[in-house]
């Protein structure tokens, strides 16, 4: 049966009624502090929920006006209703929390901000065109900025909080003068008061109060681990389990905001790389050198998927210096990896000496305990997998596993704007009739091949060839059958061509091939096979043609002995080439 202190002091100590009046009003006021003190802790610990979800969803709010740009895929307009209703809700239940003016002033500009923002998120995605529109283009870089800059503010929001941490570290060491200003006068009272009185009081009141004492000092410097061990069966040993639900609190709290921040610090420096370089092989050795410096991970691989061969294979880590990764390959839905691959299913090993259905040869080195698999795609197609390694003694949760599924959707964006930019590049220098390399392209190759001809004192071989009575056969037989007709010479000129050397279409019918470490004679021989093979392919409706068959003429020009300039090289190319025309044309002629 339980026994109140009222009860204790009245039933034993008639005489104390003065000294119990004063006890009741002491517990009456340190009960009603203590229950403040509870409250602002559940609000401090609500607060830093809402500006952490905030923070997430912020961060969220650009993907899908990210991919409507990217695809012009409709439902992101469903995604981005999604994660603003979201962002409104939390807004609207951080405008009913009490803050100082502080809080309020950064709680409007992050209202007004959000407006901002989704004012221009709907701009775009209300675009009927949005794939390659240079305005939608313009406003996502500008949403880009003022998104950091409204995540920014956002992250005031835990600065203010620890201000109100401060606050009740504060308050607490008040509180901790006052209790020793209370336990000072018990003291003095106890010392007048019955040897008994004196001995009961310390063993029912004044320990306890002083156990809770050092508690809340404890707890106010910051050791949010600390627990109050107190059994009198009263309002005290209440309020120390009050304390304890409150410590208990603050530290629930205060590690789900670090790994809230740390998660947010890890997704920010990912997001920061995506813009850093578009080349596949830099920026996955940037991702993963990033990700493991970011989250304190030694060893970090990526594993690309090859559709072809349905392997999944390692294409950039970190830290496997004693394991040959470069050789890793692992056929879909083999294996640790592969299975991950094939069913896009994320994988969490706590320890792989419990599990039994891995893979020796998944267990990339013995030093390694745990291991997490996080494939990552673009609209539910599996490009790869993040994975991470801990080695022991280390082990990674389940948060982990979360944390690392935000990060994978981060790495499937860039490596997707990687192959946009690489399908970009390839198309700005490829003629799309033939698949050969352009115009621009073969001055651009031309003059870095002239410079490595003069710093090594090479030769360097020039042709160019052009279609005899190209115009004849067009009018005759349409221009889809004189497209067919370049198409079909384009692959010729592939095949019979060497490795290093690099055919282009210069314009119209007239072709050039670049011919490194060349000389003359070479060339001309080069020419005459190429010649050769044209004049004897089975082009549809060659017997047309006035000489009976499909024709080239071609030119050869060859630095130093022709031209040391560019553009003479080229100009005595096409000299040659039409000299060859003079001379009855299907002739290969030297300059």
């Amino acid at each position: 049966m339980k026994i109140g202190i009222n009860k204790k002091i009245m039933g034993s100590f008639i005489v104390g009624i003065g000294m119990l009046c004063i006890s009741i009003g002491i517990a009456y006021f340190t009960i009603k502090d203590l229950i403040e003190t509870v409250n602002a802790v559940g609000t401090v610990s609500r607060k830093v929920n809402l500006t952490g979800d905030l923070q997430l969803y912020l961060n969220k709010l650009l993907r899908p006006v990210n991919e409507y740009v990217i695809e012009g895929e409709t439902e992101e307009r469903d995604h981005y209703d999604i994660i603003i209703a979201q962002i409104l809700r939390i807004l609207n239940e951080l405008k009913h929390q009490k803050g100082d003016v502080r809080w309020q002033e950064l709680l409007n500009k992050v209202s007004d901000d959000a407006s901002k923002l989704g004012e221009m998120a709907v701009e775009v995605l209300q675009m009927e065109n949005p794939v390659g529109n240079k305005h939608a283009l313009d406003i996502l870089r500008e949403m880009n900025k003022f998104s950091e800059q409204l995540i920014e503010k956002t992250e005031e929001f835990h600065n203010i909080t620890e201000d109100e941490m401060r606050k009740m570290e504060e308050l607490s060491e008040a509180r901790e003068k006052r209790v020793v200003t209370i336990f000072a006068a018990l003291l003095i009272l106890n010392i007048l008061a019955l040897p008994l009185l004196y001995l009961y009081l310390t063993r029912y009141l004044t320990r306890p109060i002083l156990a809770l004492h050092e508690g809340v000092k404890a707890i106010g410097g910051g050791e949010l681990d600390q627990r109050l061990t107190i059994k009198t069966g009263d309002e005290i040993e209440a309020l120390a389990n009050g304390f304890n639900e409150m410590a208990s609190s603050l530290s629930t709290a205060k590690k789900e905001l670090d790994r809230r921040v740390l998660e947010l610090f890890t997704l920010y420096n990912v997001s920061k790389v995506l813009n850093t370089t578009f080349e596949t092989e830099q920026l996955l050795v940037r991702l993963v050198t990033d990700i493991g410096k970011n989250l304190n991970i030694n060893r970090v691989m990526i594993m690309l998927l090859d559709e072809r061969r349905q392997e999944i294979y390692a294409a950039s880590f970190t830290d496997f210096e004693g394991e040959n990764l470069k050789e890793l390959r692992r056929k879909t839905g083999e294996g640790l990896y592969g299975l991950a691959a094939q069913t896009g299913t994320a994988r969490l090993v706590v320890d792989v000496d419990t599990e039994l259905n891995i893979p020796k040869e998944d267990i990339l080195s013995p030093d390694i305990r745990s291991i997490i698999a996080v494939p990552f795609g673009r609209r539910e197609k599996v490009l790869g997998l993040l994975c991470a390694f801990k080695d022991r003694p280390g082990t990674f949760e389940w948060h982990d596993l979360e944390l690392f599924r935000a990060v994978a959707e981060q790495v499937g964006v860039a490596l997707e704007n990687s192959r946009l930019y690489q399908e970009t590049k390839l198309m700005a220098i490829t003629d799309g009739l033939t698949g050969l390399h352009n115009h621009r392209f073969f001055r651009d190759q031309l003059d870095i091949e002239l410079e490595k001809a003069r710093r090594y004192v090479r030769n360097l071989s020039l042709i160019i060839l052009d279609i005899d009575h190209f115009k004849h056969y067009n009018d005759a037989h349409g221009h889809p059958r004189g497209d067919e007709l370049l198409r079909t010479l384009a692959e010729l000129l592939r095949k019979i061509v060497r490795e290093p050397d690099i055919p282009c279409r210069y314009g119209g019918e007239e072709f050039s091939i670049i011919l490194p470490e060349t000389a003359k004679d070479a060339a001309l021989a080069l020419g005459e096979r190429i010649r050769k093979a044209i004049s004897d392919h089975p082009f549809p409706f060659r017997e047309t043609q006035p000489m009976g068959t499909i024709s080239v003429s071609i030119g050869v020009s060859t630095f130093p002995a022709d031209d040391k300039e560019m553009d003479g090289l080229i100009n005595k190319a096409d000299d040659a080439l039409y000299m060859a025309k003079g001379e009855g044309r299907n002739k290969v002629i030297g300059a």
